[in-house]
């Protein structure tokens, strides 16, 4: 049987207004999934966004490609993350991020084309 550890340094921090208000809004199983996993590759990793490789998703989420993409598009549709593809069209780098307080402005500078997609992936690789 699973028994949930007490927390000491080892965890990720998630805000109780994603248990409060975020959850109880998810209709999509895939995206309640791949929003867990975002913050856990973000926030666990104390970054502000990832770079993740849809294999990699396939292994954390144990969901479908199809399921991961629906997911993916429902959290970005309604505001909850930001995605920025970076890279040749076949070869894309693709960059997710929650939406928060912290990326707002990173997230302005990328849409206003104040920072480029490849540049916002140089960034981030560097932090890695």
């Amino acid at each position: 049987m699973f028994r949930l550890p007490r927390p000491k340094k080892n965890y990720t921090e998630v805000p109780n207004v994603v248990f409060d208000q975020l959850m109880p809004d998810i209709t999509n199983f895939a995206a309640l999934k791949c929003y867990f996993t975002l913050i856990r590759k973000c926030w666990g990793w104390e970054k502000v966004g990832d770079y993740l490789a849809m294999p990699q998703l396939l292994k954390l989420t144990r969901l479908s490609r199809p399921s991961i993409t629906a997911g993916m598009r429902w959290l970005e549709e309604r505001g909850y993350i930001w995605i920025v593809k970076a890279g040749m069209p076949g070869d894309e780098k693709v960059m997710y991020f929650l939406c928060s307080e912290d990326t707002e402005h990173l997230e302005r500078s990328v849409k206003e084309g104040l920072i480029s997609p490849n540049t916002l992936y140089e960034m981030m690789m560097k932090e890695r």
